[in-house]
């Protein structure tokens, strides 16, 4: 099944118009002991309603939304998803807006991930107890507050929307959401020194009031991450595959990532460049 995400779907998806950044995360199971002893919070999450991967999907605008949509055509379309029911129990589609999505801090010297994390990485998928705006709030200062901490190197904030079904049966997903007591509102994507600097992020030097506004925090090690699109132009994943980026960068085989060469091999896509990585 990660085989099939990384290698099949996420190299069509990048042909699609309109992507600004486009991540795959693939899932280990949940890390209930990263924050220690903690307490006022769910930490546990049982088995069969754990996420095994995230398509993190960005757009510059609506109109990079809408011309997203636009394709492919409608011929067409219904083959590149149709073959998901394979793959999926239950998928959720989340949106998050301007402000509501944001990187504050990326000391990892990687804008493109590619693979295993060289530092052990994390989504926070957490689920509110009190009112949206508190619950808000709450994942905005504490995500802050990371971006302080030495011992943390990325943090990347997303607060949701509810999700729209209506909106994803127009784009020709199946609609299998995922119950409303399941959903999420946010996740933060953190990237640490060491797993123990998790100890630290529930801890009194946060200086949070948590425990209210959130009732839910599952700690998701991440155990690859594929970039496919990155600053609107696909990148050598996103191109030739994640098999082929590792037999290039094993060898050095630097002619292989020539945009001419590129734009050559799969036309206008690679265009503005083609490898947009590393940039």
């Amino acid at each position: 099944m990660r085989r099939y995400w990384r290698d099949v779907h996420s190299p069509a998806i990048t042909r699609r118009a309109g992507i600004y950044d486009y991540r795959h995360y693939q899932y280990d199971e949940v890390d209930s002991a990263l924050f220690g002893a903690v307490k006022g919070v769910e930490l546990d999450c049982p088995l069969g309603e754990r996420l095994m991967w995230n398509s993190d999907v960005r757009y510059l605008d609506e109109a990079g939304l809408a011309a997203f949509d636009a394709m492919p055509p409608p011929e067409v379309k219904p083959h590149l998803l149709g073959d998901i029911d394979l793959i999926v129990d239950r998928s959720t589609t989340y949106r998050a807006v301007g402000s509501n999505a944001l990187t504050l801090l990326d000391r990892t010297a990687e804008a493109t991930p590619q693979g295993p994390p060289a530092k052990p990485a994390y989504a926070l998928f957490m689920r509110r107890r009190a009112d949206e705006s508190s619950f808000r709030a709450c994942v905005r200062t504490l995500a802050r507050r990371w971006s302080e901490f030495d011992g943390v190197l990325r943090v990347r904030m997303s607060l949701f929307e509810v999700p729209d079904m209506e909106a994803e049966r127009k784009a020709g997903y199946p609609i299998k959401t995922h119950p409303a007591e399941q959903q999420y509102q946010a996740t933060v994507e953190i990237v640490l020194s060491e797993r123990d600097v998790g100890r630290d992020l529930l801890s009194d030097r946060v200086g949070v009031d948590w425990a209210g506004p959130i009732r839910t925090i599952h700690a998701y090690p991440v155990a690859a991450c594929y970039t496919s699109v990155y600053a609107g132009r696909p990148t050598l994943v996103g191109l030739r595959g994640y098999a082929a980026h590792q037999a290039i960068r094993a060898l050095g085989a630097d002619n292989q990532t020539e945009p001419g060469l590129l734009e050559w091999m799969y036309g206008p896509v690679a265009s503005d460049g083609g490898s947009g990585e590393g940039v």
